[in-house]
């Protein structure tokens, strides 16, 4: 025993005790690094006890390290390490014990964890535990493996942020992966579901290498995802059987790794590639996930989608594809559809089975189900929760190259069943013409044409008549935009037209109020339109100043906003921004439209600095364009909150401002 080790650790002991922490002194440390280099050369049996009082009390950041001492431990620690994959083990538990402690410091060193002696030690040991398998996966020092390949993924990954570029780690990895006993692993966990504690093996495992996995190159990923699913496929099927057996026993912990491994498998590994590699697990995958939504069980919302995931993934393949569609699944969509009404992804994933596996017998088919009411709520609720996913373009285009066009048209069309669908349908499909092949696609659609048309005359129900008249408006408009400008009058009728959404009518309607008591035009009254609703839109905006684009997540959603701020930004008019809600941070096609425009914050400035603010933009506007064309304008009112001195010329015409609401 060194007296000199003993004083020191005593101190340290006492400032823990005082929560003194992260000290420097580096004279301690010193002392520490000459008794022990002492004492391993002269008494080794002493020296694991040193180390291992020292080390424990330093692993727990009372004091800040130098280079000289992590140095002398890293030395060390490569030496144990050695040790361990070749299965001398340890002489006491005081090795085991500083194998520990030193695993627990080096990790809060980066730069002394990727010492390439170290590195090159622990690929040997994953290789090690991949070749002898079981004796290793449950050795009693697991954990400091576990914990050092953790800290290796973090590093490479900048802590979990960023996929890994390809690392010197994942060869060994997936050697570890792919042995046998990593199939005993999963069967093991399948029998400890119930309990929140995990084994060193599962922590291993399932948080050490299949974290990293997680995080691997994606390129790299591929190169080896056919070793995975030949190992592992069948083990993904068993623990989905096991999960819709037992889910309510199973705890939150196991849930978690349920989920993470069919999120890594579905979106790195890939278990349902086009290929006929373990057709039938694959299969099998497929039937237990479609029981798994039909329960439902809500454990995990993304485990939820991720059986989704696993179906439309399976629809790639023609065999899968085939197997599906004999099981008549459409109605057990639709079910699924309204089991989840609420979650957006969970009906974007429904909808695009559906356009896979639908046949023209299965649309067939819908006129001689029994239950038509419960069937129209399902398909009610699924076409509501599409017209807010549509506004993605991403997820649009999906929809187009899934063929979902027909089925939206086949719903627009079904004329002796609930008229929202047909409403919903139609809304979609103005949604859905914004991609230009579906726009040409509608339009050569002569029989869906007439039909547009003829609701959009005849019809007796106002929201479905004006979803129609929206999207025959949209499919037949002139769509060079030369010709609109060049149509363009210089002497504007109105000052401004408000684009907006009906749920944000309160501010929109205070700020219609201000801006007739400024004697602003804007577009005039429903009572005073000329023509179809669409037709005096499209005028207002031909001939306004200015366009406000009333920003929210309701306007983003619309279809009807969407088409007035396109058509907005296609006559190239003079569009300003105005925020309606707390927050709101437009993107999507909104966040396009509104790119490089100064928005006006009503909810962040208050009403009245807002409105002050929205004077000057206006004002700005006008003398910038006065400045680069001198045109001949009309009176106008003042562009900035007038007194009540403010003379206006009495033969001024002051018009209604009027909102066209969109739901």
């Amino acid at each position: 025993m060194s007296e000199l080790i003993t004083e020191h650790c005593n101190l340290l002991e006492q400032w823990k005790e005082n929560n003194q922490f992260y000290q420097d002194r580096d004279d301690i440390l010193n002392d520490f690094h000459t008794e022990l280099s002492r004492l391993q050369s002269s008494n080794i049996v002493t020296f694991r006890q040193e180390i291992n009082k020292v080390t424990t009390l330093l692993c727990t950041n009372i004091i800040n390290l130098n280079e000289l001492i992590l140095t002398f431990f890293l030395d060390y620690f490569i030496q144990l390490l050695k040790q361990w994959r070749e299965l001398t083990y340890f002489h006491d538990s005081n090795d085991s014990d500083t194998f520990e402690n030193l695993s627990i410091i080096l990790k809060c060193y980066s730069h002394d964890l990727m010492n390439e002696l170290l590195v090159q030690e622990f690929i040997q040991c994953l290789i090690t535990i991949a070749r002898i398998g079981k004796d290793m996966f449950t050795n009693r020092n697991i954990p400091v493996i576990t914990r050092m390949l953790n800290a290796y993924t973090d590093i490479e990954s900048s802590n979990r942020h960023y996929f890994m570029q390809v690392s010197q780690f994942d060869d060994s990895i997936l050697k570890c992966l792919c042995t046998p006993y990593t199939v005993e692993v999963f069967d093991q966990f399948k029998l400890s579901v119930k309990s929140e504690e995990r084994t060193p093996t599962e922590d291993f495992v399932f948080d050490g290498l299949f974290g990293h996995v997680s995080l691997m190159n994606r390129e790299k990923l591929q190169e080896q995802a056919l070793d995975l699913r030949k190992y592992l496929l069948a083990s993904i099927g068993d623990l989905l059987d096991t999960f819709e057996i037992s889910y309510n026993e199973w705890s939150e912990s196991a849930v978690k790794i349920l989920t993470d491994l069919t999120t890594l498998f579905l979106y790195s590994v890939q278990l349902t590639i086009v290929n006929d590699i373990c057709q039938d697990v694959q299969q099998h995958i497929c039937d237990t996930a479609i029981r798994i939504l039909v329960i439902p069980t809500y454990r995990s919302m993304k485990l939820n989608n991720n059986c989704l995931q696993y179906i439309y993934m399976g629809t790639s393949n023609d065999k899968t594809l085939d197997h599906l569609q004999s099981q008549k699944l459409t109605s057990t969509m639709f079910n699924i559809a309204n089991l989840f009404k609420n979650e957006g992804e969970i009906q974007f994933n429904v909808y695009r089975i559906l356009a896979a596996i639908m046949k023209e017998e299965d649309i067939k088919r819908l006129d001689d189900i029994k239950d038509r009411s419960g069937w129209e709520v399902r398909v009610r609720n699924l076409l509501t929760s599409l017209k807010i996913l549509l506004q993605h373009d991403q997820i649009r285009d999906e929809i187009h190259i899934q063929n979902g066009v027909s089925l939206f048209i086949y719903c627009a069309t079904m004329t002796k069943y609930d008229t929202l669908i047909r409403q919903r349908a139609l809304e979609n499909l103005l949604i859905m013409s914004f991609n230009e092949k579906v726009h040409l696609d509608l339009k050569e659609n002569t029989t869906f044409m007439t039909y547009i048309k003829s609701i959009s005359e005849d019809s007796t129900e106002s929201d479905l008549q004006r979803a129609a008249q929206s999207l025959l408006w949209m499919l037949t408009k002139d769509e060079t935009s030369k010709e609109s400008i060049d149509n363009k009058t210089p002497k504007m009728t109105y000052d401004i037209m408000i684009s907006y959404s009906h749920k944000d009518k309160d501010l929109c309607f205070q700020l219609y109020d201000r801006l007739q008591k400024d004697n602003f035009r804007v577009w005039i009254d429903r009572d005073q339109m000329h023509g179809t609703p669409l037709e005096s839109m499209s005028n207002a905006i031909e001939n306004s100043e200015f366009v406000f684009l009333c920003m929210s997540d309701a306007y983003k959603q619309s279809g009807y906003c969407k088409m007035e701020a396109y058509y907005a930004l296609e006559r190239q008019c003079c569009i300003i921004p105005l925020v309606m809600k707390s927050q709101y941070k437009p993107d999507g096609w909104l966040g396009i439209v509104v790119t490089g425009r100064m928005r006006i914050d009503f909810p962040k400035y208050g009403f009245e600095d807002a409105y002050n603010k929205l004077m000057i933009e206006i004002d700005r506007h006008r003398k910038e364009r006065k400045k680069e064309s001198h045109p001949h304008h009309h009176d106008i009112p003042a562009t900035i909150k007038p007194s009540d001195n403010t003379p206006f010329k009495e033969d001024k015409v002051i018009e209604k401002i009027v909102f066209q609401a969109k739901r």
